[in-house]
């Protein structure tokens, strides 16, 4: 966008500052040329030669790999000795890309074998490297890998976190496959919380995926997912159709593990269908299955469910033999969902032999691990993304100042020419100490708007802050987990935004009006019994062409909704509408609460003063816009019962100079 700023220094008297800054660059340009880099050449391009063919080699060692594990099974070791020598060239060759896939392909099968803390430890290297190369692809694969192994170990917020981190990834490089993967994943996620039928949404979206790019084991994997959600809202018949339709998926593309799994849902379906002569043959073929491959967690899930069908079928002996070896498995590899459900069976077996003290013990045990992970489920959900924030935005930070850090060692290596740009350098300073002269007051004007402008917003920013977690606090005591869940998550996303343009002066229509929808969101959470809410922008402004002060209207929005809107029984409505009059954008709040006559009438003292502050912040913002556009503003507060004594209701009209974005250069960084 335009500023008073630019406009100043382009005046045809500042002409030669240009024409000196030019000269210095061209230079800087020359000096990159030397031709002493010429002779180089011929050795680099023989240097990228091989590279590129121990690339190849790379690539065929874990081809090999890949194809004795097929063979072998379990009897390999994750990092066998195709592996090991190609990983081995990948770091002798510096090849990052293959190193940081290595690792992560170790890991997926250090986790096939339940051994999720070894598994963690190569992900976490390979995310590294990852992350040093920018590899977006590698990463939302990797992401998704260490989300798998969250979700194996029950620690579903950390997997959720995961996940939404590859299928951020993943939608940015339109990688179809990782957002198909990344939403099944997020589903699965939703499955743990038992939230079915949010479960199986996420499951179509990717079997969608799946479909449109021949990905058979995405559906096989999706149309089992759905038969588990159908199975837990007591429908095995429809379960069952999905299930079948997995195995035909499986078998297709030969995945062993995967008909195991088949084989395991359809007997639990035919168990809840009474059916046991019948599930008892399916889950001995997934238990045979599971334990040639070597798959402890499967195993233990297969132990538990055929000696579940002998238990009903009351054959006490060998359920006892199936169940137990279950929960020593579950109990080895540290599965305390898999514990759970075994000790369960273990004290229903004992109870139904009348051995009361042992089924004591066992229900005690599977309470234990009960408790453990309801426990330990909500301790992370609320600290986890207050965490994710912060890492992330440090991240960024430390990001910017390593980008920052190259760039300036790239230029100083670059300064051989040192004594004529010196001397240039020198002629510039008395052109830039003649330019301060003359520009002294006006910059000192100016910086002096900006930094009240950045004061004004870093006021702003906190007061917004803290009445939406004053919001999310409600659920947390009240011990609502679903909705402090979906509560947090949209507020994760609001705060993103927030903070994304928390250092612009001006953000565009669009941004501020998708920031009031994920408010305005969140807020009808709160609300028993909803309100309406309406958005209109004039069809004359582009929402991405014409550019607003950020967060501009959120303190009136605020103001309607807590002290309008929540003072009556229902049927609330919120309508903002940005008008477009000549020059001149009017933004306009209104509600049908009980006005602001009304309203501040009820109020305490301190609440009074509480909006006061925010009143006072917004017209000192609107004054600081006056004079740095030079344009019209204004602001009223009206009581529409004022106007009509039958109506009621709060009506805000700002009004703003229309600034439109400079395509050419983004918002200037407050």
């Amino acid at each position: 966008m335009q500023h008073n700023w630019f406009k100043t220094i382009f005046k045809p008297k500042y002409y030669w500052f240009g024409v000196v800054s030019l000269l210095i660059v061209s230079m800087l340009l020359f000096e990159q040329c030397d031709p002493a880099t010429d002779g180089d050449s011929v050795a680099m391009s023989q240097s990228a030669g091989s590279a590129h063919t121990d690339s190849l080699v790379v690539e065929q060692l874990i081809q090999r790999s890949n194809a004795f594990l097929d063979e072998t099974g379990t009897k390999a070791d994750a990092l066998d000795h195709f592996l090991a020598e190609a990983l081995d060239i990948a770091v002798r060759r510096n090849l990052v890309a293959q190193e940081a896939f290595i690792y992560n392909l170790v890991g997926k099968r250090l986790r096939n074998r339940s051994l999720y803390g070894e598994a963690l430890r190569y992900h976490n290297r390979s995310l590294g490297l990852a992350q040093a190369i920018e590899n977006k692809s590698l990463l939302a694969d990797i992401y998704n890998q260490i989300g798998v192994v969250y979700r194996r170990t029950d620690d579903n917020a950390l997997a959720l976190d995961m996940h939404f981190k590859a299928l951020r990834i993943s939608e940015e490089i339109r990688d179809t496959f990782n957002i198909s993967v990344a939403i099944n994943s997020i589903g699965n996620v939703n499955f743990n919380l038992g939230r079915y039928h949010s479960a199986i949404e996420y499951f179509r979206k990717s079997l969608e995926f799946s479909a449109s790019t021949g990905n058979t084991l995405g559906l096989a994997i999706n149309n089992h997912n759905i038969g588990e959600c159908y199975l837990k809202l007591h429908e095995p018949e429809l379960a069952l159709q999905f299930y079948f339709k997995s195995l035909e998926y499986n078998t297709q593309v030969g995945s062993r593990p995967g008909q195991a799994i088949c084989f395991n849902s359809i007997g639990t379906a035919h168990i809840a269908m009474q059916d046991y002569a019948t599930a008892l043959d399916f889950l001995e073929r997934a238990l045979q299955i599971n334990q040639r491959l070597g798959d402890l967690m499967q195993t233990s899930i297969s132990l538990a469910k055929v000696g579940e069908v002998y238990l009903l079928m009351k054959d006490y002996k060998t359920a006892g033999n199936y169940i137990q070896q279950s929960f020593e498995i579950a109990q080895r590899i540290g599965s305390r969902f898999q514990a759970e459900e075994s000790a369960r069976l273990l004290s229903l077996l004992n109870e139904q032999q009348h051995n009361y003290s042992q089924a004591l013990s066992y229900f005690k045990m599977a309470s234990a691990y009960k408790d453990s992970i309801l426990n330990e489920k909500n301790m992370y959900h609320l600290t986890t993304m207050e965490a994710i924030m912060d890492v992330e935005a440090q991240q960024e930070q430390i990001s910017q100042l390593s980008k920052q850090s190259l760039r300036q060692q790239s230029v100083l290596g670059r300064q051989r020419l040192f004594l004529t740009i010196f001397v240039t350098l020198v002629v510039v300073m008395v052109l830039v100490v003649v330019l301060l002269v003359y520009q002294y007051r006006l910059r000192s004007k100016y910086n002096n708007l900006k930094n009240q402008h950045k004061l004004l917003r870093s006021q702003m920013n906190p007061h917004f802050i803290f009445n939406a977690l004053s919001a999310i606090q409600v659920y947390v005591l009240e011990h609502d987990v679903e909705k402090s869940t979906r509560f947090l998550t949209d507020f994760a996303k609001l705060m993103r935004m927030v903070l994304k343009i928390s250092h612009y002066d001006y953000i565009s229509l669009k941004e501020e009006t998708e920031i009031l929808k994920y408010y305005l969101e969140l807020q009808k959470l709160r609300f028993y019994t909803p309100f309406d809410y309406h958005i209109h922008v004039d069809e004359v402004m582009a929402p991405d062409m014409v550019v607003v002060p950020p967060m501009i209207t959120q303190p009136f929005v605020e103001n309607a909704v807590e002290h309008g809107i929540k003072a009556i029984d229902g049927s609330g409505r919120l309508d903002i509408r940005f008008k477009r009059v000549d020059s001149q954008m009017i933004v306009e709040v209104e509600d049908n609460g009980v006005g602001i006559n009304s309203s501040m009438q009820q109020k305490s003292d301190k609440a009074r003063t509480h909006e006061s502050m925010a009143l006072k912040i917004t017209k000192e913002r609107l004054d600081v816009i006056r004079n740095d556009s030079g344009g019209k503003v204004g602001l009223e507060i009206i009581d529409k019962r004022s106007i009509n004594p039958f109506d009621r209701g709060t009506l805000v009209r700002i009004i703003l100079p229309i600034v439109a974005v400079n395509t050419s250069k983004p918002a200037a960084n407050g």
